[in-house]
């Protein structure tokens, strides 16, 4: 494309001949394209939504991106934000923290309640527990259950719900999150699994049933890996699908080669629950095994 921006003839006419339209078109499209193909191989690096030209002063008018995101999802406006976009979180104890765009309307109008327009959000990395929470073991870990039993109560069925793992989420993570985010976040409801017997000690959950995970919860085997692994078939998942941050197996592990807790629990023990390993496998530890993190997730619309 010439770089003339004007041309004069011998009477002294003038003629603007520089496209600047098609000029910018021409650059946003070549954008474009570069990020269509970072996604396509699975290198696309993510930006701070702060970063991002075409919303900066947006979030600015806003306030914060927090307050942004809200007016986009109330909108259902979800132009310019790809998934791996990230906005950083100060969480008192914890440090910063780094949500990515997990996912966008993931749930748009499902559950037995209908959901609204919403951003799922998913830490680049499990959670690093403090040495002052009273939720952490061997350090900087957080075991799943107080025993080494992956069984619900008479009080609560669902295994997860009456977990350690969500006492901690909605005891003391939520509340370590900025208030001017929690105001935002999203209750989710959802199918959760049913494991209980006064009589024994069950090692495949019996059915399911509809309940709140809260503000903050953990994601399930569905939601990583696209299918049940260890869980029990038919129970463990009833609404869900792998999210859009997963589509590679390295995926899993991109914050660092740790292992963290799902909010499912196996299908063939009473003491086991599933995860993520290390090595980005799937896998089940005891509830009480002491090395592995969090991952803690929330809706924000």
């Amino acid at each position: 494309m010439a770089d003339i921006d004007q041309i004069r003839l011998s009477n002294g006419t003038t003629y603007t001949i520089k496209d600047a339209t098609s000029r910018t078109d021409s650059a946003t499209a070549k954008t474009q394209e570069e990020f269509d193909r970072q996604l396509a191989c699975g290198v696309y690096p993510g930006r701070a939504l702060t970063s991002i030209p075409e919303i900066a002063a947006e979030i600015s008018s806003a306030g914060n991106v927090y307050a942004f995101l809200h007016n986009r999802a109330r909108a259902a406006n979800f132009a310019n934000i790809r998934i791996g976009d990230y906005f950083d979180v100060p969480v008192t104890g914890y440090g910063t923290v780094r949500y990515r765009i997990g996912g966008v309307d993931t749930y748009y109008q499902c559950g037995d309640t209908a959901m609204g327009h919403h951003f799922l959000c998913v830490p680049l990395a499990p959670v690093t527990m403090p040495a002052s929470s009273e939720y952490t073991t061997n350090g900087s870990y957080i075991i799943w259950n107080t025993t080494a039993d992956n069984n619900g109560t008479a009080e609560e069925s669902s295994p997860y719900l009456a977990s350690n793992l969500h006492a901690w989420e909605i005891n003391e993570f939520l509340p370590a999150l900025p208030s001017a985010l929690q105001g935002y976040l999203l209750e989710r409801r959802d199918l959760v699994e049913v494991r209980y017997s006064a009589s024994a000690k069950l090692t495949a959950s019996t059915g399911w049933k509809w309940a709140s995970l809260g503000k903050v919860w953990s994601l399930s085997e569905m939601e990583v890996y696209g299918c049940n692994v260890w869980g029990t078939p038919g129970h463990s998942q009833g609404l869900g699908d792998k999210l859009p941050i997963f589509q590679q197996t390295k995926d899993r592990i991109k914050g660092g080669r740790v292992d963290w807790w799902l909010r499912v629990v196996s299908g063939s023990s009473a003491s086991d629950v599933c995860g993520v390993s290390y090595s980005g496998g799937a896998g089940s530890n005891s509830a009480a095994y002491a090395r592995v993190r969090a991952l803690p997730c929330f809706l924000l619309g």
